[in-house]
């Protein structure tokens, strides 16, 4: 955990291990939710509107999402300026959560651990999820997307991303076949690697990101 929450060196060394303990993982995100926003922007992250780019063409005209692991809202505020949407939002981090609710981009925001599953939503609850820069953090994401897939309606849109330097080791070709497989989803999209934090000086080219998209079967 850092020792001090204004130190963006510190929070980049905790995004750059991407522990899966989650209470540390809450906790760290308490402590970084007030200045989240700013230093976001300070590193040029534009994972939220690239994801818009390949989410938005799949979605209807009012659709519902399940933005899984929203933080503050950033991805929110992506799809609010592309669409009316009404947005619901889980996440781990409570203080992380209460600057979402000041935004006012969300029908439902919940806090909940995303590996504790199933989460709290009802079978095809929503037309599309979506879960940006979140995947890093969760030890074993295959269970996590089988339950997006009961929560997300059939023919509705998955998206979301992994890290590359995360990508091969953690298995994420084997998952998205596997699944494919077995008739829970079609795979649509696999992106090459894409700028993630680029204003940051070490993370820079040495960290990209992988978008993808999966429609529900």
């Amino acid at each position: 955990m850092p020792a001090d929450a204004d130190s963006p060196d510190e929070r980049f060394q905790s995004l750059r291990e991407g522990s899966t303990d989650a209470q540390a993982v809450q906790a760290y995100y308490d402590d970084w939710a007030e200045n989240y926003d700013s230093t976001l922007s300070d590193w040029n992250y534009r994972a939220p509107q690239d994801a818009c780019d390949l989410l938005v063409p799949h979605l209807p005209e009012g659709a519902r999402i399940l933005d899984v692991g929203c933080g503050t809202g950033l991805m929110g505020d992506a799809l609010r300026a592309r669409g009316d949407y009404v947005l619901d939002g889980v996440d781990i981090s409570g203080r992380s959560l209460a600057v979402a609710v000041q935004r006012g981009s969300y029908a439902e925001l919940v806090q909940h651990d995303l590996q504790q599953l199933p989460l709290p939503f009802g079978d095809d609850a929503v037309d599309a999820a979506v879960s940006v820069g979140v995947l890093t953090y969760v030890d074993a994401a295959e269970p996590l997307m089988r339950d997006l897939c009961r929560i997300v309606c059939g023919g509705g849109a998955i998206a979301f991303t992994q890290r590359d330097d995360l990508w091969a080791t953690r298995r994420f070709p084997d998952m998205l076949k596997r699944l494919e497989d077995e008739g829970l989803w079609q795979v649509a999209h696999v992106s090459e690697p894409r700028a993630y934090l680029p204003g940051n000086d070490d993370f820079g080219d040495e960290i990209k990101v992988i978008h993808t998209l999966c429609k529900v079967a």
